[in-house]
């Protein structure tokens, strides 16, 4: 009878570390595969699983649903019978065509997603054409009532460095980058190259309840489930297919993204932080030798 009420008190409240099975889409020829938890949230709606997508016409990627693989949502809660709710994590899984360039950072040309850097700056570019909007939209209004789209680079001190993250999932490279949207929700994607033209991407809207506060929400309780579901993504592709040599080429798994805008700073420096950076960067470096000349000399002395 102990054991029953055990199970019985705490089956609904807990975060399900188990995953259903594998499923596998057909891109054609290439070959995603995920897993997910499969206590899928009764309250909303779902797109089922596309389980074979024609990659080879670009065309059809005019209409803006073609691409759209999978959406699920799961409900997330305390644990225990009674745990409190929490909120919800929403799942997008889709292939995406590489937008134009538009913002032309350092070049004009089309991406090249096969070099690491214009993927980066590919990643930077699709994001403000998507939220650019709603930012402008919701632009005075409160923090909780806005988007923010974070800055692809910033410095500390004098090296450049990124906010967009690493991940290794079964060897391979995707890179994670995050919105801020309406209500203390969080946009959280990751995106790594399909084809010379198309890119994978699975996003998650964490989404807390107004009582919880985002940080307990995320780190204590819905990433236990999406981390799941990040380390079972696999992209196996077709053998002609030119991406895996170019990622194998450009040392896409041994180099971080901060080692790759690192390696390019003299680009970057000028089209991220303005004209004016390098004078900028000079008399820090003239504040930090004033400050140490100082410290140097003996109490008492001053000039």
């Amino acid at each position: 009878m102990q054991s029953f009420l055990s199970n019985f008190f705490n089956r609904k409240g807990s975060i399900d570390a188990s995953l259903g099975a594998t499923r596998r889409v057909n891109l054609s020829g290439n070959y995603f595969s995920f897993a997910m938890p499969e206590d899928f949230s009764e309250d909303m709606p779902a797109e089922d699983l596309v389980e074979s997508l024609d990659i080879t016409d670009l065309k059809k990627f005019d209409d803006p649903e073609y691409g759209n693989l999978i959406r699920r949502w799961w409900d997330i809660r305390e644990p225990g019978f009674f745990g409190k709710n929490l909120g919800s994590v929403m799942m997008d899984i889709s292939v995406q065509r590489v937008p134009d360039n538009k913002r032309k950072d350092i070049h004009d040309r089309p991406y090249n997603i096969l070099d690491r850097l214009d993927f980066i700056l590919m990643v930077d570019d699709n994001s403000h054409q998507r939220y650019d909007e709603l930012v402008e939209q919701t632009k005075g209004l409160s923090e909780e009532l806005s988007y923010y789209v974070p800055s692809t680079a910033h410095l500390l001190g004098k090296k450049i460095g990124t906010g967009f993250r690493d991940h290794l999932y079964n060897q391979q490279k995707w890179i994670g980058y995050s919105i801020g949207a309406p209500h203390n929700q969080t946009i959280a994607g990751l995106v790594t190259p399909l084809t010379a033209q198309l890119f994978m991407e699975v996003a998650f809207t964490y989404a807390p309840n107004r009582d919880v506060l985002p940080m307990y929400f995320s780190c204590s309780h819905a990433k236990l489930k999406t981390q799941l579901i990040e380390e079972s993504l696999r992209l196996d592709y077709e053998k002609s297919n030119s991406i895996q040599h170019a990622m194998k080429g450009n040392n896409w798994l041994k180099k971080s993204n901060d080692q790759i805008l690192q390696q390019n700073q003299d680009l970057l420096l000028v089209p991220f932080f303005g004209p004016n950076i390098h004078e900028e960067l000079a008399l820090q470096d003239q504040q930090v030798a004033q400050a140490m000349k100082l410290l140097a000399q003996p109490d008492g002395d001053s000039e």
